[in-house]
């Protein structure tokens, strides 16, 4: 993953940091990284396919959309927020951008942060290092049976 293969968890466990090279292949490593961190935390398998999804919008429009130079790396952090959530952060070296809501008239793309904004209990943009597009889900654990 990325040029050195970095990955490290930090903060007892609480924080997944990943590099990823910016080519087509960034967003299958980010899902991985993504669904490894959650299984050991146990994070429920509806809020993962949301996890999963939403990472690989936000990888893709850093490989395809960011101007960031070509040699630079994507960053993907994950960390657990509270009991019950989990941010991801992806961060290029691109100069951002003004999110804008999906023109409905659009037939090809421009779906990214229409999902991010549907499934994500909040998300949004940070320009001072970079571009960094967060997001955080709830995990919404399941809980077992009652006996009656």
């Amino acid at each position: 993953m990325g040029d050195s293969g970095d990955s490290q968890l930090s903060e007892e466990g609480r924080t997944l940091r990943i590099k990823l090279d910016r080519d087509p292949l960034a967003p299958s490593l980010a899902r991985a990284a993504v669904a490894g961190f959650s299984k050991e935390r146990q994070v429920s398998p509806s809020s993962l396919a949301t996890l999963s999804l939403l990472v690989s919008e936000l990888v893709s429009n850093a490989v395809v959309h960011s101007d960031a130079p070509a040699a630079s790396d994507i960053q993907l952090c994950a960390r657990l927020v509270g009991r019950d959530a989990v941010r991801i952060e992806v961060t290029d070296q691109g100069s951002g951008f003004t999110a804008v809501p999906r023109d409905p008239s659009r037939q090809d793309g421009g779906y990214g942060l229409f999902l991010v904004d549907t499934q994500a209990a909040s998300w949004g943009i940070d320009r001072r290092r970079g571009t960094c597009v967060w997001f955080e889900v709830a995990d919404e654990r399941e809980e077992a049976p009652r006996s009656p």
